[in-house]
């Protein structure tokens, strides 16, 4: 099944679970519906999720017809119903829109290896989406989401470069790794040779091996030694950490499962790992990390993990 047509269904769900002459038949069904798939209960939190934003919106057609929609009232029409499951399909279409139709994308939990047409190799790491442009002039990689690592084909004629909406890496050389933080940020970190790291907003800096930039707010940071650490672990199913914070850690680990991994960041601020996990087993990371730090690992389902102090 597509995504389109999961949030679809979920957007369905939503609806009907906000009416309040929802049936115990119905939330059983809704249930199995969740059950039935690892994508769907992720469709249905994160379309909770956005429900939140929409009260920041200003009150323009799109809100008012959601405010109608969950409007207290002893029935609601099949139209009102109807108009909310469009409103959230389409928002939720138009956000994603961009990563559903990418050249290249990976799933949750899903690495690939991709040869392009002149002959560079291309990595991307869980849950990332690429459009590569390729012309005479120019070989330029629009990193949608996610992560990459490329090795670069040498190509004096076509600078390779690879963008985000903070700013561009040019390859001066052959091997690095471009990723989109979650805090929106840019993380450029050279592995082999040197790369340009141009934000909008200033001039960039040149990143030699070994070190890395972070484009925030379109400038380019000064370059970082990134130490002993070993961050394109992740191309051989890797997970190498050295004296990094738990949370951190757990954050990474999520991005490889589907579903929820919770944690409060404070409540773990104070331990730190070192180790090696494989990424392809995010429960048996989970485990070794509960059998060495003070933590427990609760699960309330295979898509809902909660980790908390002991």
């Amino acid at each position: 099944m597509s995504s389109e047509q999961i949030i679809q269904q979920a957007a369905n769900w939503l609806t009907r679970l906000h009416d309040e002459d929802v049936s115990d038949t119905e939330r059983h069904a809704f249930n199995t519906w969740c059950e039935a798939d690892p994508r769907h209960a992720v469709a249905i939190e994160r379309m909770r999720a956005l429900w939140g934003h929409f009260d920041t919106l200003p009150a323009q057609p799109t809100r008012i017809a959601l405010n109608r929609a969950f409007a207290p009232q002893r029935s609601r029409s099949a139209q009102g119903l109807g108009v909310l499951g469009i409103v959230l399909c389409g928002w939720l279409g138009l956000q994603h829109l961009p990563v559903w139709m990418a050249d290249q994308r990976t799933g949750v939990g899903e690495r690939r290896q991709i040869a392009l047409e002149d002959g560079s190799q291309l990595q991307l790491n869980s849950n990332s989406a690429v459009d590569v442009k390729f012309d005479g002039h120019q070989r330029v990689i629009e990193l949608l989401q996610g992560e990459l690592w490329v090795e670069v084909a040498k190509d004096a004629q076509r600078p390779f470069v690879v963008r985000t909406d903070q700013g561009t890496a040019t390859a001066l050389g052959t091997r690095y790794l471009v990723k989109r933080a979650g805090d929106g940020t840019t993380v450029v970190t050279v592995i082999e040779s040197s790369v340009a790291v141009k934000g909008a907003a200033n001039d960039g800096v040149k990143v030699m091996a070994g070190q890395r930039s972070v484009l925030d707010h379109g400038r380019a940071q000064a370059p970082q030694a990134i130490g002993n650490s070993d961050p394109d672990a992740w191309t051989r199913g890797l997970l190498k950490v050295n004296d990094q914070p738990l949370s951190d850690v757990l954050q990474t680990l999520a991005s490889y499962r589907h579903g929820l991994v919770r944690f409060d960041p404070q409540a773990l601020q104070n331990l730190r790992v070192s180790g090696v996990f494989k990424l392809d087993d995010t429960a048996a990371a989970l485990s070794a990390l509960a059998d060495n730090l003070p933590i427990r690992v609760e699960y309330f389902t295979d898509l809902l993990v909660v980790i908390k102090p002991r």
